[in-house]
């Protein structure tokens, strides 16, 4: 289907003949066209096979271009589990755990803390899922042990076919972040219940309570980046930079996606741009033997 596609985008030239075909969109001549003259060879032997799948072809095609594979991906059934478990475990331990530490903030006098608490928080999520998108972007493979399948691939994929992510539904657009939010608020509460936190290791596991809504709501922030017609409220928060625009992702999906990585709001993607920040970080792992992997 690709070399069909692209015959057709460039024109073909039959150097027998020394002449150009004209391109056309799929196949589709202009009426005044000299079909079997301007019509490849290899395009006139698959003619009667391409009209009788022209629907299905034409999807496809269609599909592509928009952004969209047509390929309905499943997770295996003990991944969509683990998923489904996490996703819906998430809000409940992190009530508890935000509850517990802002208490404990209040018994250390703190509580003020929680106002540049916030926009720090949310200033430190965009940074952390923009070095998460960077690795995945940059090292590894889909062969990759454990985080091949689940993040390194949906991560290549996505820069072919970046409309995918809107057909994903909560739990796949949020599970694998739940995946490590999860476990990180078990271990606070677990701290906070079990110990005398001291004043540091209080603020420390605040700030990772607030940290860990803003990296599980990253993944659908991008996932509205993508979406065709979101509602007036996701356009305004948009707007306002308060959340990822899509015209400011549009400049990570232009060849060869090696900028604007971080994807909850993109606030400082001008800032690591300006500091060459991610080229210095694969210039210090090439060092020691850790090579970048050149995106296609």
């Amino acid at each position: 289907m690709p070399d069909i596609k692209r015959e057709f985008a460039v024109g073909y030239y039959d150097a027998s003949r020394g002449e150009k075909f004209l391109p056309h969109t799929y196949g589709s001549c202009a009426a005044e066209c000299d079909l079997e003259k301007c019509t490849p060879p290899f395009s006139r032997q698959i003619t009667g096979a391409r009209q009788a799948m022209s629907p299905r072809l034409d999807s496809a095609l269609s599909e592509a271009d928009s952004g969209y594979s047509g390929i309905e991906e499943h997770s295996t059934p003990f991944h969509s589990f683990i998923e489904h478990a996490m996703t819906f475990s998430f809000p409940v331990l992190f009530v508890l755990t935000l509850y517990s530490s802002t208490v404990r903030l209040y018994e250390l006098n703190l509580l003020w803390l929680i106002v540049p608490a916030v926009p720090f928080t949310w200033a430190l999520g965009d940074f952390v899922t923009g070095t998460l998108h960077w690795a995945a972007d940059t090292y590894g493979s889909e062969e990759t042990p454990i985080l091949g399948q689940s993040i390194i691939k949906p991560f290549r994929l996505h820069h072919h076919y970046p409309r995918d992510i809107c057909t994903h539904n909560l739990v796949v657009t949020v599970g694998n972040s739940c995946l490590i939010a999860v476990p990180a608020l078990a271990a606070c509460l677990y701290v906070l219940w079990g110990y005398e936190a001291s004043r540091f290791v209080t603020l420390t596991i605040f700030i990772i309570v607030l940290l860990t809504p803003v990296t599980v709501a990253t993944n659908l922030f991008h996932k509205l980046a993508h979406q065709e017609n979101p509602s007036g409220i996701i356009r305004w928060l948009q707007q306002k930079r308060i959340i990822l625009s899509p015209a400011h992702h549009d400049l990570h999906h232009a060849s060869p996606f090696d900028t604007h990585y971080c994807i909850t709001n993109g606030w400082l993607n001008p800032v690591l741009q300006k500091l060459k920040f991610f080229r210095g970080l694969e210039i210090i792992l090439s060092k020691f033997g850790i090579k970048a992997v050149p995106l296609n």
